[in-house]
């Protein structure tokens, strides 16, 4: 009976060190997962916070999210042992690795930000100030140089999440110039439709804090056609 007991109780405690073993080792691979799109997620999560109409719509939002992103990073096996709070709390835990000064930086062009024409105003500055030049415009389109690198840009203020068409007219005002890299910046998001569209047709899909990657696929050598430098919105 002694004996029985003890096994017992020795088969519990080493089941309780394989659950916690696979559940700490599940944990890890989900953060290093997570790692790479937790600017995305951060920015996803504080644009369903300003715009719910209260707490509780956004907490039901934001658990519906975590929700699909539980089913989209961790198996079926594994879910039986890793559930969605403890894929939540993973999840908290690299959101809280983004310092406060970077949220800062992030949040500057929608706190400064009133208007399309002002966001546009102040996006033209941010990029002016990162080396790009304007070469001219294209309709609502911008076409930018630097370092003999060109890309068509498209700068959008949304009330919403931002659709195929913004992406579809890019991509056209690029083919249309003759110009190999197009870009939509906004300082909202993208839906996930625009966000396929966008790795189909090779457009670059950014926040307005993630300036750095626009020059990261260059234009190809074709020639740019001539245009008119008529009546251009210049950063001031």
């Amino acid at each position: 009976m002694f004996a029985t007991c003890l096994t017992l109780w020795v088969t519990a405690v080493l089941l309780l060190i394989a659950y916690l073993h696979l559940h700490a080792r599940t944990s890890a691979r989900c953060r290093e997962r997570l790692r790479p799109h937790v600017e995305r997620l951060l920015i996803e999560c504080r644009w369903m916070e300003r715009h719910a109409k209260s707490p509780g719509e956004f907490k039901n939002r934001w658990n519906v999210e975590v929700a699909r992103l539980h089913n989209a990073h961790v198996s079926k096996p594994t879910r039986a042992i890793f559930w969605v709070g403890s894929f939540k709390r993973a999840l908290s835990a690299e959101l809280a690795s983004i310092l406060e000064a970077e949220l800062t930086s992030w949040s500057f062009v929608d706190r400064a930000s009133y208007s399309p024409a002002s966001y546009e105003r102040l996006m033209l500055r941010c990029l002016k100030a990162d080396g790009w030049r304007m070469d001219y415009q294209d309709q609502e389109h911008f076409i930018l140089i630097r370092d003999r690198s060109r890309v068509v840009l498209r700068l959008q203020w949304p009330d919403r999440d931002l659709e195929c068409l913004v992406v579809s007219e890019v991509a056209a005002a690029a083919e249309r110039v003759g110009c190999g890299t197009a870009c939509v910046i906004t300082n909202g998001r993208f839906s996930g439709a625009a966000i396929s569209m966008a790795e189909e047709q090779n457009v670059l899909a950014l926040h307005c804090s993630q300036l750095d990657l626009l020059p990261a696929r260059l234009a190809t050598t074709v020639p740019m056609r001539g245009r008119q430098k008529e009546g251009l919105r210049l950063a001031a």
